[in-house]
C-alpha cells in the first residue's frame, strides 16, 4: 500500500500532533531563547509595548532619554521619532496583545524563581518563541475545519502537511518565531471559518467572531484589512449572486454594524496611543517608509532570486495552478480569491522594501496562506483523479519541494542563504550547500535601502 493510500486512513488531526512534536523538537534543539535574540528587530517593536507599560510604566518611552538606557533602546525598543521629535513605537500593537498571556506567564515565573523580571530575560524569550507555535496550532485546527467542508480527508491531510512543512511558515515557527506571520495565519484561518459559518446561519456569535478576528488581523498589520474582501465576496460569482449578497447584508445590517463597531473598538487603543504620543489620531509610525503604488515589484516579489516567493517556496506554485480547479470544488470562494489575491500581491509588493528585510522567502505572503490553501487543496483533489503515472510525478514533485523547503530553511538559519542580498549566482552557489561559501560576497548584491525608500530600484 502506497504512502498516499495510507493517508486515507489517517485522522487529519494527526497533522496537529506531527506539527506540535516536530516544531517543539526543533525549538528545543536551537534554543534561541538562551541567545537573547528573539525579542529584537521587528519582534522587539511588536513587543515593546509590554515592558514599556508593565515594567517601565511609560509608553512615552521617556525613560530612554537617560543615557544609561541608550543600549536598551538600540537593542530592544527601536522607536522612531515623529515630526515633533516624540518617540513612537513603529509597529501597531496587535502582536503585543497576543504576546500578553505569554508575557504574563513569563513574568510570574521570573518572580517565583528570582529571574530578572524586566521583560527581557530568558523566560520572556522562551515564552515568545512558543507563542508562535501556540497560535499557529489553533489556526491549523480552524484551517482543517475549513478544508474538511470542501474536501475529503486525504486531500485535507496532504494539503495541510505541505502547507506546514513545504512552505516558509516552518521558518517562522522555529528560527523566525515571534514574528507576526504564524499568529496572523491563525486569525485568518479562524476568520475564514466564521465567514463560512455566518453565511450558513446569520448569528450574532459568528458576526462577533468576524468583528473581533478582523479587528485583530488589522491591528497586527493594517493592510490585512483586505481579508474582508473574502467576507463580502463569499458566494458571489455572478451579478445575480451579488444582488442577493447585498440583500443579505442589508437584511442583517445589525450584525454587519456589530462587525464594523468591533473592528473599530479593537483598533481604538492604537488610535488613542498615537493621539497621546504625537497629537494625531492617524500617523505614519513607519517614519520615512511608504508604499509606491506606481512602482510595484510584483515580478521581483514572485520570481527574483533576492526574495522571490516561488523561488524560495516553489510548492506554492501548486496553489496558483489550483485556481483553475477552484470553481469546481470551492465555488463559494472563487470570485473572492480571484479578486483578493492580485490586489493583495499588488499592495504587498508596492511597499518600498518589497523583499521585507532580513527574512526567509516572502514572509508577507504567509499571512494569506489559509486563503491560498483552498486553491492548493483544489489542485491536490484534482491530482487524485489523474492516472497513476501523472499522479506519481506530481506527488514526487511535492515531496521534493517539501524536502527542498526544509533544507533551505536550514540554509537560512545558517545564513547560507543570505537574508536580503541573494542573486542568481549566489543562489546556485549555495544550492544544496549547508555551510556558506567563504567567497560568497562576490555573488551578493546588497540592497540600497536609501534609494528604495525613495521609490527607486534598490540596485
Amino acid at each position: 500500500m502506497s504512502l498516499f493510500k495510507k493517508i486515507k486512513k489517517l485522522n487529519t488531526n494527526w497533522i496537529i500532533v506531527i506539527t506540535l512534536i516536530s516544531i517543539t523538537w526543533v525549538n528545543f534543539n536551537i534554543v534561541r531563547w538562551q541567545k537573547g535574540n528573539i525579542i529584537s528587530y521587528d519582534v522587539g517593536n511588536y513587543y515593546s509595548y509590554l515592558p514599556a507599560v508593565f515594567y517601565e510604566h511609560d509608553l512615552s518611552l521617556s525613560f530612554l532619554n537617560d543615557t544609561l538606557n541608550k543600549q536598551t533602546e538600540q537593542r530592544y525598543y527601536w522607536p522612531n521619532k515623529d515630526v515633533h521629535g516624540n518617540k513612537v513605537i513603529k509597529m501597531t500593537m496587535g502582536m503585543a496583545f497576543t504576546y500578553l498571556p505569554f508575557f504574563g506567564l513569563a513574568h510570574v515565573y521570573c518572580k517565583l524563581v528570582n529571574e530578572p523580571a524586566n521583560g527581557f530575560s530568558d523566560p520572556y524569550h522562551f515564552a515568545i518563541q512558543f507563542a508562535s507555535l501556540f497560535y499557529f496550532l489553533i489556526g491549523l485546527i480552524f484551517l482543517l475545519r475549513v478544508l474538511k467542508l470542501f474536501y475529503n480527508d486525504k486531500t485535507v491531510f496532504i494539503t495541510a502537511l505541505l502547507i506546514v512543512f513545504g512552505t516558509n511558515i516552518i521558518y517562522y515557527l522555529t528560527n523566525g518565531a515571534g514574528m507576526s506571520h504564524a499568529t496572523t495565519f491563525s486569525f485568518v484561518s479562524a476568520f475564514i471559518y466564521y465567514t463560512i459559518k455566518w453565511h450558513q446561519t446569520q448569528t450574532f456569535r459568528s458576526a462577533f467572531m468576524i468583528g473581533v478576528l478582523g479587528g485583530m488581523i488589522t491591528l497586527i498589520r493594517p493592510i490585512n484589512i483586505m481579508v474582508f474582501i473574502a467576507f463580502f465576496l463569499y458566494e458571489v460569482n455572478s451579478i445575480k449572486e451579488l444582488s442577493a449578497k447585498i440583500k443579505l447584508l442589508l437584511e442583517n445590517h445589525r450584525q454587519i454594524l456589530l462587525i464594523v463597531l468591533l473592528g473599530i473598538l479593537i483598533f481604538l487603543p492604537q488610535l488613542i496611543y498615537w493621539k497621546w504620543v504625537s497629537g494625531s489620531y492617524f500617523i505614519n509610525s513607519y517614519v520615512g517608509e511608504r508604499f509606491y503604488f506606481n512602482n510595484p515589484h510584483i515580478i521581483n516579489g514572485l520570481f527574483s532570486f533576492r526574495k522571490g516567493w516561488l523561488i524560495y517556496t516553489p510548492i506554492m506554485a501548486f496553489s496558483l495552478i489550483g485556481f483553475y480547479y477552484l470553481r469546481k470544488t470551492t465555488k463559494a470562494f472563487f470570485t473572492a480569491l480571484i479578486v483578493f489575491t492580485p490586489i493583495y500581491l499588488y499592495v504587498v509588493f508596492s511597499w518600498w522594501c518589497w523583499w521585507y528585510g532580513g527574512s526567509f522567502g516572502q514572509r508577507a505572503l504567509i499571512d494569506i496562506y489559509p486563503l491560498l490553501a483552498l486553491p492548493f487543496a483544489a489542485f491536490v483533489a484534482h491530482v487524485q483523479s489523474l492516472g497513476i503515472f501523472k499522479r506519481s510525478v506530481v506527488y514526487t514533485l511535492m515531496v521534493l519541494f517539501l524536502l527542498l523547503n526544509i533544507f533551505q530553511t536550514m540554509q537560512a538559519k545558517w545564513n547560507t542563504i543570505h537574508f536580503d542580498s541573494m542573486t542568481r549566482d549566489a543562489y546556485f552557489d549555495a544550492f544544496l550547500r549547508l555551510t556558506k561559501n567563504p567567497e560568497r560576497e562576490q555573488f551578493l548584491k546588497h540592497p540600497d535601502e536609501d534609494k528604495a525608500k525613495q521609490g527607486i530600484d534598490e540596485y
